[in-house]
């Protein structure tokens, strides 16, 4: 019966035989020789080994960011794994859009809110460009019926200023 020894790069154990090699917990770079074998192998090369040693799995890779957040935001769905290494999601602009809709001009509001629901589903598909642009509308749209809604504002204030004059 073959009688093997295994190093940990310091000191020479054994005569071991397989079974007992097995609650050794060696991995496939444990360097193992045997009478007959010319020279110190790792475990790995060595073909009745194979189901001995420790199957250590490949170290996990460390994400990357372009670029990363000043105030990490955890509670973001787009903060997960999958998304490390696209850039953040555009912002969507939708509050805006319903405060203008709700308190100043309905057309353009309901355009931005088109728009600002469009944003986050083209991010998720992975179309981050086809986000930004939506996002760049939405906030188009919203600004233009703040504005519309600023002058109708100031056009009325005026009016009724001159009014009681």
């Amino acid at each position: 019966m073959k009688k093997y020894y295994y190093s940990d790069g310091q000191n020479q154990y054994g005569p071991f035989t397989i079974e007992e090699l097995k609650e050794k917990n060696i991995t496939k770079d444990t360097l193992i020789w045997y009478e007959g074998l010319a020279q110190w192998t790792k475990a790995e090369l060595l073909p009745e080994l194979q189901n001995v040693y420790i199957k250590i799995p490949q170290p996990i890779p460390q994400p990357t960011y372009n670029h990363p957040p000043n105030n990490p935001n955890y509670n973001n769905p787009y903060a997960s794994n999958t998304n490390l290494n696209k850039p953040y999601p555009p912002k969507t602009w939708m509050l805006e859009a319903i405060l203008v809709t709700l308190f100043c001009c309905l057309p353009f509001g309901i355009v931005g809110i088109v728009f600002a629901s469009k944003v986050n589903n083209l991010y998720a598909m992975g179309d981050y460009d086809g986000a930004k642009r939506a996002s760049d509308n939405a906030k188009t749209w919203t600004l233009i019926g703040f504005f519309i809604g600023l002058i109708f504002l100031l056009i009325w204030v005026f009016s009724l200023s001159r009014i009681r004059l």
